[in-house]
């Protein structure tokens, strides 16, 4: 759990900002600021916002930088698989953020941060909550002048944008048994920038504008009868909207425009039966549909899926719990699975206790994985579906936007559907107040794994990304962490995860030394076990190192972190399949960050800081813009009624 005072005292704006900084989590650069766990994509890892999903994703990857975290109470995270009810993007594991509630009366907060690169924060927050009703607003806007790490090109890094995010939600207490709850959330993002584009042999300026928005709204009726029956039943509606239009800088005529265009729909029901405090039954049933329509398709298309989901929860005695479950897919296009999912828990004394999850997944392509040709308004990358990487790659290359090439778009072929077994084990001692030490062995077993690389990287320094599927992958490894706190206020903590990732049938032609490549001195010399280095855009190494300290006569924290990538791979660069040369990596990097804030009562507080001291960049990761200072003040307004 990541609290919101945790949150609040690093001086963060966005989710990937402080996802980076936990342990066993990477923040990847393949779609915008997209999570990796357990050596697992985005699209295995279920984001949450007070418990539901959060839909518009860009080729199944959710960017983090769309999701402000100044309205949040904490966040929740669960490694590996452990409830029936999510479904199969939570195979790697579940991200929910509760957002602040309401107290009695009425209160809010304004509050603002200034940063390097002209960035401007700001937002405002208010409610209001009596017996009956509880109502909430937020919103936030955040504009940058964006930054540049490539000169030699006329078009930024990460353009110039402005954001603007509104979440109001509602709850209404109908009568003693029944409520309704309305929670929303409205985001829209734009961006300008200028890029040169060689036509017929002749540079020509070009405007670029994008913007990009999505829109969620859920209506939840639960009727709860007594406290051994809860019934929900909910319909999550959501939209995701993307437009670049390349326009002459001459005359302003439109050179190119292209939209996205989808919407997601899922109707549901849950019954819970609380049975007795050591059983707990729950069961449910869902629809839902998908639409998308995109810029050079004809027809709209459309995906459905039916399914049903039964968990029971078992406590036999106060040291024991276990979690049995399954659940049952129907899709339109891909064939039907069944999923089962187990977890125990084991509480053998005050200060150990143990943890063990077994779950099968399912997960078919979406539309934006076969279909999608997108461009990011903000950090300027571009993915392109299996279905249509080759005819559009061939368009880049015509606009002289390509630097190099990573992998012959030629051999990407249309993606399938893929299946999952994964395994998790963990260990948590706690032999003091003083210290803590949490260890996770994790396995995950993949059938025709869907993942993204780069096959190209662009004159701007970006990467294009297409989808792929490896017929059998391993992803395994451990994290562990330490906390220990010494003395009053000074609190410290180190965590380092070990991954090993494996395409199964490349690593077995690598041990029977089918594979090749050239040395330093140009000889011919076979692969070997030692030199494989695994799935691309994956740390072997990774970790990070936290000091906080709080005063508590003065009023004021300081917080000091370290955070470490280990080098990851790019491409295949010497064309025999796998990855295995040193030039074939970037580099690993460590990003040490600081931040102090200043209590003043319980209506201001200042904050300052900076980011990436250490000013680390790297061209492979857009994200790292060098060293950032920030600063930010907010104010607390509060009304209770008694």
């Amino acid at each position: 759990v990541i609290t919101g005072e945790q949150i609040d005292r690093i001086g963060s704006l966005r989710l990937d900002e402080v996802l980076q900084e936990q342990t066993g989590l990477q923040m990847i650069s393949d779609h915008g600021s997209g999570l990796q766990m357990q050596g697992l994509s985005s699209d295995y890892i279920l984001i949450l916002i007070d418990g539901e999903p959060v839909i518009g994703r860009t080729a199944g990857t959710t960017d983090l930088t769309r999701l402000t975290v100044n309205n949040i109470e904490r966040i929740e995270i669960i490694r590996g698989p452990s409830s029936s009810l999510y479904g199969s993007e939570a195979m790697a594991g579940v991200v929910n953020i509760i957002t602040r509630g309401n107290d009695p009366g009425w209160n809010g907060n304004l509050g603002t941060q200034f940063r390097s690169f002209g960035t401007w924060d700001a937002r405002a927050e208010a409610g209001y909550r009596n017996d009956r009703l509880s109502v909430r607003m937020f919103a936030n806007r955040l504009r940058s002048n964006g930054y540049d790490l490539n000169s030699e090109t006329v078009s930024q890094t990460v353009a110039p944008f402005e954001a603007l995010t509104f979440g109001p939600k509602v709850s209404y207490r109908i009568n003693n048994k029944l409520k309704l709850r309305v929670s929303s959330r409205f985001y829209q993002e734009s961006s300008e920038d200028q890029l040169d584009i060689t036509l017929e042999e002749t540079p020509t300026r070009m405007n670029s504008k994008n913007i990009r928005s999505d829109w969620n709204v859920l209506p939840i009726l639960e009727y709860r009868p007594n406290d051994h029956h809860h019934l929900q039943v909910r319909h999550y509606m959501s939209g995701y909207q993307t437009e670049s239009n390349l326009t002459y800088q001459t005359d302003g005529q439109i050179y190119d425009l292209s939209t996205f265009d989808q919407t997601f729909q899922r109707s549901e029901a849950q019954y819970d039966w609380y049975y007795s405090d050591r059983h707990i039954i729950t069961g449910g049933a869902g629809h839902l549909t998908e639409r998308v329509e995109a810029t050079r398709y004809d027809d709209v298309n459309r995906f459905n899926s039916t399914y049903v989901f039964a968990q029971y929860q078992w406590q036999p005695t106060d040291r024991w719990n276990v979690v049995a479950g399954g659940r049952y897919d129907a899709h339109s296009a891909y064939a039907n699975r069944l999923s089962p999912k187990l977890a125990v828990g084991y509480q053998a004394s005050d200060w150990f206790s143990v943890q063990a999850s077994f779950g099968g997944g399912y997960k078919a392509p979406d539309f934006r994985q076969l279909l999608l040709n997108f461009t990011n308004p903000v950090a300027g990358y571009s993915v392109l579906g299996s279905r249509i990487v080759q005819e559009e790659f061939v368009k880049f290359q015509e606009r002289g936007e390509i630097e190099q090439v990573l992998i012959d778009p030629a051999t990407v072929e249309e993606i399938r559907a893929e299946s999952s077994l994964a395994y998790n084990l963990g260990f948590r001692m706690k032999p003091s107040d003083k210290i803590q030490w949490q260890t996770n062995f994790f396995r995950n077993d993949i059938q025709d794994l869907i993942e993204t690389a780069p096959i190209a990287r662009k004159t701007n320094g970006q990467n294009i990304f297409s989808y792929f599927n490896f017929a059998e992958v391993l992803t395994q490894g451990v994290e562990t962490q330490v906390d220990y706190e010494p003395y009053p206020g000074w609190a410290f903590s180190v965590g380092y995860q070990y991954l090993d990732t494996r395409d199964k049938e490349a690593y077995q032609r690598v041990e029977d030394g089918e594979i090749f490549r050239r040395d330093e001195n140009n000889r011919t010399v076979a692969v070997t076990t030692s030199d494989y280095g695994g799935l691309f855009n994956r740390s072997r190494h990774s970790g990070n190192a936290k000091l906080f300290y709080t005063n508590s006569k003065y009023n004021f924290d300081v917080a000091l972190r370290g955070i470490y990538r280990g080098r990851w791979g790019l491409g295949d660069f010497n064309g025999n399949t796998v990855l295995d040369g040193d030039n074939e990596y970037a580099d690993g990097y460590w990003q040490v960050n600081l931040s102090a804030r200043k209590h003043f009562g319980a209506w201001l507080t200042l904050e300052a800081g900076a980011n990436n001291l250490t000013d680390q960049t790297t061209p492979y990761e857009p994200a790292l813009a060098g060293r950032i200072f920030f600063a930010g003040l907010q104010l607390n307004f509060v009304k209770s009624n008694p």
